[in-house]
């Protein structure tokens, strides 16, 4: 009887050693299962991260380029228009939506309130509004010291309530040189306006011929290579600009210009004033 005991404790002992050996077994292969399948998720994970990182730097790298980076500030040029809005304006936004161009609009007072779903539409498109003056008109613009000033806060508070833009940058009638005198200059400077005059005239407002417009702009321009100096366009929403405006920004991207809208942060382009 004790030795029909120790047999059976023996054979207990033995059943236990190979459940113990087994489990361990299964317990060593799933850890060894588990470690494999994590790091190639760490690595799956980290590769996507620097993945994810390559192409949002490259995004962020080509913006800066393009737009802050240049070298050479004549293969920068500003695009604007004078007059507006008016039923051409549409047009114009179509074509430079077309090319992803941002533009500015040097808006008259009178035609904000007479187009104010195109006033809006400039906004909304994300395109710079500048101000033009109310009445267009040397005689009465430029008749005080103030009136320079004054038609330009009129105006800018039409372009506010119709379309919710601040206005802070301007572009005088006919120019700052020969009309606008220095102290009228100052009196826009307290009132913290940036005036804008333009290099290059594509002369829409005279020439009712869209191939001469084409001409005479790529002409001009190509004589500022090398200067250091940023063409800045002049045009008006005008019928004829809307039938030059795409062959001109064809031309210049191929020849690698870059195009962008007046900010405040530019240093402004300035005719000299008169005493």
């Amino acid at each position: 009887m004790q030795t029909r005991s120790r047999l059976i404790l023996f054979i207990t002992l033995v059943s236990l050693s190979l459940i113990i050996f087994s489990s361990s077994t299964i317990l060593a292969d799933y850890f060894a299962f588990e470690s494999t399948a994590e790091a190639k998720t760490i690595g799956t994970s980290n590769s996507n991260i620097k993945n994810h990182i390559a192409k949002s730097t490259d995004i962020v790298v080509k913006e800066i380029d393009e737009q802050f980076l240049i070298t050479d500030p004549s293969k920068l040029i500003y695009i604007t228009f004078d007059d507006g809005p008016t039923e051409y304006t549409p047009a114009i936004l179509q074509i430079l939506d077309q090319y992803q161009i941002k533009s500015t609009f040097f808006m008259l007072n009178n035609n904000v309130q007479k187009h104010p779903e195109i006033s809006k539409a400039v906004a909304t498109a994300g395109h710079t509004i500048g101000c033009h003056g109310v009445t267009h008109k040397v005689s009465e613009f430029y008749k005080t010291l103030t009136s320079p000033r004054d038609e330009m806060t009129t105006c800018g508070k039409t372009v506010e309530d119709v379309t919710g833009e601040h206005v802070q940058v301007v572009r005088v009638p006919f120019g700052s040189f020969p009309h606008l005198t220095a102290a009228q200059k100052t009196e826009l400077d307290k009132a913290q306006y940036v005036l804008w005059d333009w290099n290059v005239d594509s002369n829409d407002w005279s020439i009712n011929n869209s191939d001469k417009i084409v001409q005479s702009v790529l002409k001009q321009v190509e004589k500022f290579k090398g200067r250091q100096k940023s063409p800045v366009l002049l045009f008006h929403d005008k019928e004829v600009t809307t039938k030059a405006l795409p062959i001109i920004i064809e031309s210049l991207q191929a020849q690698g210009y870059l195009f962008k809208q007046i900010t405040v942060d530019d240093e402004p382009l300035q005719f000299a004033t008169k005493k």
